[in-house]
Formats: C-alpha cells, structure tokens, sequence
C-alpha cells in the first residue's frame, strides 16, 4: 500500500485528447491490476504508484457517492455499466471521463476481473451531468444515498430517460458518434516490416478492421427495430380507437335490438358477438405491445454491448499501435510484453462474452417477433369474423327496413376495412424486421469467426515473444 499525502483539488484541467483511450483492469475489490501510459500520463502517477493501489485513489471529492454505488451494483451483478466521472490527477489537478466498466467473465461466466475504458467527454451532456452532480452531492448531505437515488431518477425523468440504463445506452451512442472521425480503428502503415511478428500484427488489425465494420452494419441494420416500435406503437394505437368504436357500435346494436323484443334475437346475437370480438381485438393489441416493450428492451441492451465491443476493438488497435510505436524505439521489454497480452486477452475475452450474449439477444428478439406475427394472424381471423358478422347483419336488417341496422352494419363494415388496412399496414414493417433479425445472426456468426482468429493470432504473438 502506498503512502499518501493529502491532495487538495485545484480548479485546473489534466488534459488529455478525444482521440486517446484510457485503459486499466483491476481485481474484484477495485485494486488495479494494469493500465495504459495515457493513464498513467493523465493522472500523473507512476506506473509503481497506481498497480496496487484501489481504484479510488484517483476519486474527485465532486463525485456524488450514488454514482459509485451504482457502478459497483451493476458489476457485481455481472453487467457493464456507462458513466461520466471527474477523476483527480496527483497534482489536484481534474480530469473528466466517459468511464465504461465491465465484469471480464471466464467461459463458466464466472466474473474474475474488472476492465475500464475512459474516453474523453465531448457532447453537451457533460454540462448537464455536472449541474446535476453538484444537485445530487446536496442531497446525499442532506438524505443519504436515497434521496440521491431518488433525485437522479427524476432528472433523468425530466430528460425523458425511463431508467439509468436508457441514459447509459444514450450516452454512450452520442460520444461515439461525436468522435467518430477521431475515435476509430487505427491505422498502421507506417509500422509494418518483413518481421513475422509484424505479420501476425497486422493480420490482428485487418481482422479488427472486419470486425468493426460488421459491429457498424449491425448497428444500422438494429434501427430498423426502432422504426417497427414507432410504427406498430402509433398503428396500435389506430386498431385501439377503431376498436372501441366497434365495441360502441355494438352496444348501440345491442339496444336498438332489445327496442324490437324478439323480432331482435338474432341482432343481439350479432351485436353480442361484435363486442366480443372488438374486445379480443384490444386484447391482442395489448400483448402485441407488451412484446415491442420487450423487443426494445432488448434492444436496448443490445446497442450498448454493440457500443463497448466497437470501443474495445478501438482500443485493441490502439494497444497494438502502442506497442509498435515502442518496439520501433526499441524500448518494449518481456514485462512490457507480458501487461500487452494480458491487456489484448481482457479485451478479446469480453468481445466473446459479449457476442454471446447479442446472440442470445437476437435469438429472443425472433421469438418475439414470432409471437408478434402469430397475434397478427390472429387479428387476421378476427377481421374475417367482423366481416361476416356484418353479411348477416346487412341480410337481416333487409327484413327490418325500419330499424337503423342497416346503417349500423354499414358503419362496422367500414371499420372492419380501415382495421385491415392498418394491419396490412404493419405487415411490411414486421417482414421486414423478422428478415433483418436473420441477417443480423448471420452478421453475429461473422463477429464471433473474427474474434475467435484474433484470439488464435494474438497465441501466435505469445509464443513469439516466449521464443
């Protein structure tokens, strides 16, 4: 354990640029194990001074403690969480960063450490997360832990964020992007020689190349989900109203017919079954909405593991280019070596872990679009059952001219035709989705083929250096 004086914060920047990642793992108590040189640079400590030493020896007294809680629950139960963090350099200089943390998981899945990677904050939401962590460090000295929990909730309310985990997925999406033309696979030209080494280097960098131009179709390819929700959200609520409205009708039917005693029998019949089958309608409607909320859950956690695996194969070219830059100086020893491999396997056990778990995503995602398509066929059904409701609606109403039957019926009918028209309305939206889903699992296998040869490149490396 490292002795310590007290640092006092100054109100100056430690900087560092969008283009850099920070990179440390540490042990399930929060000890670091390994960092990158842009951690150690920016938060001017030795490489001595930080393994050893727990994570927090780099806390800012401006971070809210909610915020570290929230990290340690999400990790402890396996999940990886996204947040902002202003950390404090040696000098009480700060630094702010987007701090991404995951449990790296064996093949049991069982959690042996904890990797973060920091990149630095560029949209606009930092302003706004720093407003709100002065408001919440208030409310942790005034109610504790609870009423910071509870006040982080309501501003991301406010925000238009259901939960933290919509945040994280939001944030995270927007700092790529704001970066995308400075944040990306490196390039390595200028480092290649005839070496084996070298060879096998580059070969690890086309397949990251691969693999993050996959991770980017899939992307694309997952707004489409996106749209399906938009559609069937504002189609549903279209069948919804016609639907009532058909149930309307038939109570309307309902008392017309017991006007006529029993010469209306078999109009209470008929409007008896149409309210039925209008309420089986709303009913459908509700699950076919349940399993959309499912899909974009899903979907949801999907684009964040989608996020880290493209930021981790960032950082895995970065390492690389890293290395390649010391081993031109000549100054890359078996230690230095070593931390490399350590690194590059920590990152490629989480691309694993993680293309396992979208796979499972995907395959849950079509199973609910399958349960979504059975419900259409269902609707479909019901459809067919208004419409002949309403043939021997019009037939017997043609013996009862004096009765507003016939005008009821003709109203039904029209509904019936606009609630066909808004499911064959769906319909290509949902094909469309069912076959995405089938070329992303396609996109999923890819993903997995490359990572499993830059696994068996980087055994090559180990070797290499051992020899």
């Amino acid at each position: 354990m490292h002795h310590r004086n007290k640092i006092y914060p100054k109100n100056i920047e430690s900087p560092f640029k969008p283009d850099e990642i920070f990179f440390s793992t540490t042990n399930l108590k929060g000890i670091i194990l390994a960092g990158n040189s842009i951690f150690y640079r920016t938060s001017k400590y030795s490489k001595d001074e930080l393994i050893g030493s727990p994570h927090n020896i780099i806390r800012h007294p401006d971070m809210p403690r909610i915020v570290f809680k929230l990290l340690w629950d999400y990790i402890k139960s396996g999940r990886p969480i996204v947040a902002y963090v202003k950390n404090m350099a040696k000098d009480g200089s700060y630094y702010w960063v987007l701090a991404t943390v995951m449990p790296v998981k064996d093949d049991k899945g069982i959690a042996k450490k904890y990797l973060s990677i920091r990149i630095k904050p560029t949209t606009e939401y930092l302003d706004l997360v720093g407003r709100l962590y002065k408001e919440l460090l208030e409310e942790e000295k005034k109610g504790g832990m609870e009423a910071s929990y509870r006040k982080l909730l309501e501003e991301l309310n406010k925000y238009g964020y259901a939960d933290y985990d919509q945040f994280m997925a939001d944030i995270l999406s927007k700092e790529l992007e704001s970066k995308k033309d400075v944040l990306k696979v490196e390039e390595i030209e200028g480092f290649i020689d005839g070496t084996e080494f070298s060879k096998i280097v580059r070969s690890i960098f086309n397949l990251a190349k691969r693999l993050d131009n996959t991770y980017s179709s899939i992307y694309g390819k997952i707004n489409t989900f996106n749209n399906f929700s938009h559609i069937l959200e504002e189609k549903s609520e279209n069948i919804f109203r016609l639907t009532d409205y058909i149930r309307l009708i038939s109570l309307n039917s309902s008392v017309e017919s017991f006007k006529l005693g029993s010469k209306g029998a078999s109009f209470s019949v008929l409007s008896a079954e149409m309210r039925k089958n209008s309420e089986m309608g709303n009913r459908i409607i509700n699950e076919m909405k349940g399993l959309t909320t499912k899909i974009m859950e899903k979907i949801e956690h999907m684009v964040v593991l989608i996020n880290i695996s493209r930021l981790q194969v960032i950082a895995i070219t970065k390492f690389i280019r890293e290395v390649l830059e010391d081993l031109k100086k000549g100054n890359f020893n078996s230690e230095e070596e070593q931390e490399f491999q350590i690194n590059v396997q920590d990152l490629l056990q989480l691309l694993k872990n993680y293309s396992d778990d979208v796979v499972q995503y995907s395959g849950d995602i079509m199973e609910l679009l399958n349960d979504i398509d059975d419900y259409m066929k269902k609707l479909k059904i019901l459809i067919k059952r208004l419409e002949f409701l309403y043939l021997n609606g019009m037939v017997e109403s043609a013996h009862h001219t004096e009765t507003s039957f016939s005008i009821i019926f003709t109203e039904v009918n029209k509904l019936v035709e606009s609630t066909r028209d808004v499911l064959t309305s769906l319909h290509t939206p949902l094909f469309d989705v069912i076959q995405k889903n089938k070329e992303l699992k396609n996109e999923f296998k890819e993903v997995d083929t490359i990572v499993k040869k830059m696994y068996y490149h980087l055994s090559q490396i180990a070797e290499r250096v051992a020899g």
